[in-house]
């Protein structure tokens, strides 16, 4: 799979800290949080980036992109609420919310993953096809021995040694 590689890996883990963060930041401002600044939100973006890294050697699945969400929202309640210490420990809503953006945040990374993989796949299997040759035009097969007879019908043999194994199995034969 190429979607270890250090570009794509790169490019998965910041799509990973753009989506937790965008979703908690959203729902801060929802839940009446207030807006957070850019420096916060860029914080929480570079904080989360090296964790995806680490963690986007390969494929995720949902369940496991779900623990990583689930841990992101965590962090980043207590991160954009560092200025309202009331909201330090979410209320029961609160943290419903949160499971539920960590749901659905898993549910795009894993589609989304799984949709760069197949691109990734499909562009390397086209660079890889052997190109055409230039100046060769291919050439109807050579026939050996007379031409075939147009009204002659065709002659099928049996097979001698073709074995059938339809229908029920036959009795075994005491000796």
């Amino acid at each position: 799979m190429h979607v270890g590689r250090p570009l794509f890996r790169g490019l998965r883990a910041l799509v990973f800290a753009l989506a937790c963060a965008a979703v908690s930041a959203g729902l801060h401002v929802v839940a009446d949080g207030g807006a957070v600044g850019a420096g916060p939100f860029a914080a929480a973006v570079a904080a989360l980036a090296p964790v995806g890294f680490v963690f986007g050697g390969a494929q995720r699945g949902p369940l496991s992109l779900l623990a990583l969400c689930g841990t992101a929202q965590a962090a980043l309640h207590v991160w954009f609420s560092a200025g309202h210490l009331h909201h330090l420990m979410p209320e029961p809503s609160m943290l419903l919310v949160h499971l539920l953006a960590a749901a659905v945040s898993a549910a795009w990374l894993a589609r989304g993953d799984a949709a760069l993989a197949a691109f990734i796949d499909a562009v390397v299997l086209l660079l890889a096809a052997p190109p055409p040759l230039r100046g060769h035009t291919p050439q109807a097969p050579v026939r050996t021995g007379p031409p075939p007879s147009r009204t002659a019908a065709p002659v099928i043999e049996p097979l001698v040694s073709a074995v059938s194994l339809r229908g029920p199995p036959r009795p075994l034969r005491s000796h």
